[in-house]
Formats: C-alpha cells, structure tokens, sequence
C-alpha cells in the first residue's frame, strides 16, 4: 500500500534532486528506496510535503528546504533515526514516527519491522493541512529536554 504526500504536487522541476511521490507502507521498503536513491547521505531527511530528499546531516538542508517549499514551515522524516521533524522558521522539535511496529510503538533499535500507522499519519497530515505547525513546534520546544540547535535540520 502506497500514500500520498501532503502535498498535492511537487513545487520544484524534476532536476531539483532526489524525490520519491508516494510513501510506501513498510519502514523497510522507504528504507531501501531511499538507500538506493541517496547512498552518501549521512542523515536522510524526507520532506512529507513534496517529497524531496536532502542530506539532514546538521547543514541546515531542511531548514532551507521548508523557506521554498513550505514559507518557511516544513515536516520531515529523518530516515536513520526513524523519528518526525516539525520546522518553523529557524526552529525545529521532534514529533513521532508515522511507523510503528506491531505493538503501535516505535523501538529505539533495529529488529522489528515497522509499518505506516494511519493515525499517526493523518495527525501528521492535518499538522499541515490546518496551518497549526508553529504552534505545535513552539508546544513542544516547550516541553522537550532535547534542544535542537536553530537552522541545524
């Protein structure tokens, strides 16, 4: 089973660079197709909007991304750690995988596989739709231990 991204078509010419149109339902099918497609990067960030595929190895490629693609707002799935990335302006937060495994949790190690929760995507899905994004990365800036430098993703 294939999804969509959220959005609707891709803003940039198909020279931009690496990008893949729809997001396949099992981590370790992603997994591969983005391997192939990009296998010096070093941290592999998704962009669910369009698609795109940057380096997110803490060059700030996301944070650029998100000004062209999003005004400025993006999410991301960084591949390697298997975990969601929310931007606003200069600011990021981490929020949760769209992939889980069987007991609807996503391991901090590798063994399990892990396939595309609908829920947790569609609450991904309606972060953009609904425009609340800056919201939510304010929210959990707040609440989180972990700071992300500005313009590192």
């Amino acid at each position: 089973k294939l999804l969509p991204l959220f959005g609707a078509s891709c803003p940039f010419p198909p020279d931009y660079g690496p990008r893949i149109d729809v997001l396949p339902s099992s981590y370790t099918d992603l997994y591969a197709r983005l391997g192939s497609l990009c296998p010096d990067f070093e941290q592999t960030g998704l962009c669910m909007v369009c698609g795109s595929v940057l380096n997110a190895a803490g060059k700030g490629e996301c944070t650029k991304h998100a000004q062209k693609c999003g005004g400025g707002a993006g999410i991301f799935f960084l591949l390697q750690e298997c975990t969601g990335l929310m931007l606003h302006g200069n600011k990021a937060a981490y929020i949760h995988s769209p992939y889980v495994d069987s007991h609807g949790e996503t391991p901090h190690y590798r063994g399990r596989p892990l396939n595309l929760d609908m829920e947790r995507y569609r609450i991904l899905q309606e972060l953009w739709t609904s425009h609340t994004l800056r919201a939510q990365v304010i929210a959990e800036r707040g609440n989180s231990r972990l700071v992300i430098i500005a313009n590192f993703y």
